[in-house]
């Protein structure tokens, strides 16, 4: 397993960027990430860990990360591990979605489905939401997000993708990354934070998208 850390001169944040936690989601994902390392993290503020691949095989069965049973899995008792030993305060992950599955991740109706808020598109397919309940339940992140982009994806959604994690990763603060995105995409990021403030205030998390 590839790990990835960086560490500015502002250690008083501390940043996790995950991908690759299902079969071969990681040959779409890991790209990106490792792109960002090479380009994206000249002016990063604290300490930022970027793991590309959680997943330690193609063939594992698919379980949704919005299952309890998915951390019982060898992938998901890994990313357990990871989040207890680096403690983040800003928690990202990034998946891929089949196109079928575009009107499944944003139905307005997926909160009562799903058991969580729907995702919304910030730009060329790229979608943004909460992480699983599970996590939420467990950990007190002051930032936590998913990021997902259409498994056969464009360079535009590649490029919309490297800017939103070029933000998460200058930002030294939720404030500051918010601002960002209200500058960029306005409509996009008040839908968002409409649908999830409530959502992430029965987790008690202080922070919001």
């Amino acid at each position: 397993m590839e790990i990835y850390v960086l560490r500015s001169r502002y250690p008083d944040l501390t940043k996790l960027f995950v991908g690759g936690l299902h079969g071969k989601e990681w040959k779409v994902t890991k790209p990106i990430l490792k792109k960002f390392i090479m380009n994206g993290m000249t002016n990063a503020y604290g300490k930022i860990i970027i793991i590309p691949k959680i997943t330690h095989s193609n063939r594992s069965k698919y379980i949704s990360t919005l299952k309890e049973a998915y951390y019982k899995t060898l992938e998901g008792k890994r990313l357990l591990k990871l989040i207890q030993k680096y403690n983040p305060d800003i928690y990202v992950e990034l998946h891929c979605y089949r196109k079928s599955a575009y009107n499944v991740l944003t139905d307005p109706q997926r909160l009562a489905k799903k058991n969580v808020p729907p995702l919304v598109e910030i730009k060329n397919g790229v979608l943004i939401g909460s992480i699983s309940p599970h996590l939420l339940s467990i950990y007190h992140f002051k930032l936590s997000l998913v990021l997902e982009v259409c498994c056969k994806f464009s360079a535009e959604a590649e490029e919309t993708v490297l800017e939103l994690l070029k933000d998460l990763g200058e930002a030294r603060s939720y404030n500051e990354i918010l601002d960002r995105w209200l500058r960029k995409y306005p409509n996009q990021i008040n839908i968002a934070t409409k649908l999830y403030y409530n959502w992430f205030k029965k987790y008690g998390q202080t922070f919001r998208i």
